[in-house]
This record gives C-alpha cells, structure tokens and sequence, in this order.
C-alpha cells in the first residue's frame, strides 16, 4: 500500500494481509459492508477503497454495479472483495465478481469476514479450511504509518460518527451570536490571524477553547477565509485536521457547515475518506444547500483521487 512515492511499500502477500488492512483503510472495523480495495497497474499497486453498506435482497446488483463503476473509474485493473456479514453472503460477493468482470476487471480476492474469522469465496484448498482462518495482526508498516499519522481504528462506524458528534444542547449558540457580532464582516487578514493562532495551537496538542471555536467557525463563513485555510492543509495537515475537529464538537447547526466542510476537504485530501463523509454528512445536516460541501460530495460520489484534491489545492496556491 502506498499513497506517494516517497514512502514505503507494504507489501500485502496473503488474504489475511488484505483483511487485516482493510479496518486502517476504512477507519473503522466494518459490519455489515462489502469492500471493495481497486488494485492499479500490473503491480497492483492499491488505489481507491470503497465501503458500502451490504444490500437487502432486490438491490444487490444495483450495488455492485455501483461499486464496480468506482473501481472502473479509479483505473483499477483488477479488485480485491471483502465481505463483512454474519452469514457468508455468497450471492453480494458473486454479484459483484459478475460487475467486475463485465467491466474487464479481474477479482483478485474474494473473502467473507465474520468476527475474527476469515474465508474465500475462491479457494477451497487447505489454504482456506471451510471453518475459517484467524484474522491476522495488521501488517506492521501499514500499522507504523497509521499511528504516524495520528489515526485510530475505531471499533464501527457509529463510533466514528460519534467521534465527530455536534456539543449536546444549545449552550454554544450564545458564544456563537457574540462571536457573530465581533467578526462577522471583520478584515480578512485579521480573520485569518484568528484561525492560524489556533491552528498553531492545536499543532503543538492545544485544546481549544468554546469561545475561539465559535470565533473560528463564524470567520469559516468568508469564503475567501476558508478558501485561504483550505490551502493550508498542503502544509498544516494534521493541525488543521485537529483545529477543525475540535471546532466541530464544539459548534453545531447550523452554523457548523463551512468548518465540518473544511474538515471533510483536510479528510479527504489525506486520504481519509470514512471521516471525509461523516463530516459531509453533518455539514449538509447544518446546510442542505451549503455549495462547497455538494461540490465534495460530487467528488467523493464520483472517485475523484485525493491526490486530485491536493493539485487542486497546489494549483489554487500558485495562483
């Protein structure tokens, strides 16, 4: 696995290595999901990861269609399934081999999960006994990059979602109204003073506070200030990714739609596209018509490649 050249490559040799990555590419430990993982060039180098919900009866080859298009449209030559269900599901994983195949693409693996288990679709040799194999641990590379960079695999995505949860009650609307009449059309350049001493201090694992949260937040409304904060996550990644996490459990609706926005963005351009679309997911929440957020949306629904992002960032910074 590899997201640019300049770091190591793991190496995934068996099923077992696929299954024990899959959770640090989703974020989480799948249930009740297919996954699809689209294998590039005759190295089959991974690209793009694909977790859906696993379809009721009537709507499976809808699904698999839909997730062969993904991999089709991400340059896959070849795809890994994995299944995640309690019962093998062996018509979801056929379903999808057919949509792959009508594609041209080639099934590299085709494995079920249940608890800590794994088998294959494919292979019924002593390889694969019938009663399954123990899941193995993460291969340790792929487990060093993980804690580089600061990201935990959570146990579901309900708790991924909770992770990223607006404050409970309502007590963060007075800081937001007195931040509103403080900010709310003040210089940009001040407005961008604002949002960097805090991301300054979530760089060095600073908390922040309710008031600067509700101040960071109101500034995000500017667009050429999120615009400007955006770009800084080619440089201040992990920081903005933290400042925006925390703004985000301190500020709900709706006034949380530009700083889960500029979440989603910093989610994704890493790579990370499970917390990418819970914080979407919450952005629309707070503003069904906010126009950046609809516009990543068509980016994640369409498998536009994070490295797309970060061009598009570089080249907004040229200009």
């Amino acid at each position: 696995m590899t997201t640019t050249s300049r770091r190591p490559v793991a190496r995934l040799s068996s099923p077992g290595d696929v299954v024990a990555t899959v959770p640090a590419l989703c974020g989480f430990v799948p249930q009740d999901s297919v996954v699809l993982l689209s294998l590039r060039g005759p190295r089959r180098r991974l690209g793009l990861t694909v977790r859906l919900d696993l379809p009721p009866p009537g709507h499976v080859d809808a699904v698999a269609a839909a997730l062969a298009a993904h991999v089709v449209q991400d340059g896959g030559a070849a795809a890994a399934v994995v299944v995640y269900a309690t019962e093998p599901q062996p018509e979801v994983a056929a379903a999808v081999a057919a949509a792959l195949a009508g594609r041209g693409v080639a099934v590299a693996e085709s494995l079920h999960v249940t608890g800590d288990r794994w088998t294959s679709y494919l292979c019924s040799g002593p390889c694969c006994p019938p009663t399954g194999t123990p899941v193995p641990a993460m291969p340790a590379l792929v487990a060093a990059e993980h804690a580089l960079e600061g990201r935990a695999v959570l146990g579901s995505r309900a708790e991924l979602v909770a992770s990223l949860a607006p404050p409970a009650g309502g007590a963060y609307r007075a800081l937001v109204r007195r931040a509103r009449q403080q900010w709310r059309g003040a210089d940009p350049a001040a407005s961008r003073v604002l949002v960097r001493t805090a991301l300054e201090a979530a760089a060095s694992g600073g908390c922040v506070d309710g008031t600067t949260a509700a101040q960071v937040a109101v500034v995000l409304h500017d667009v050429p200030v999120r615009d400007e904060v955006l770009r800084w996550a080619l440089d201040d990644a992990d920081a903005l990714l933290s400042l925006s996490e925390q703004v985000a459990r301190l500020v709900g609706p709706p006034h949380d739609a530009p700083v889960c926005t500029v979440l989603a963005w910093t989610a994704y351009a890493r790579g990370d596209g499970a917390r990418a679309n819970v914080a979407l997911e919450r952005a629309l929440r707070g503003d069904p018509g906010y126009r950046l957020a609809l516009l990543l949306q068509a980016a994640l629904d369409g498998a536009v490649p994070p490295a797309e992002l970060r061009r598009t960032l570089r080249a907004a910074a040229r200009r």
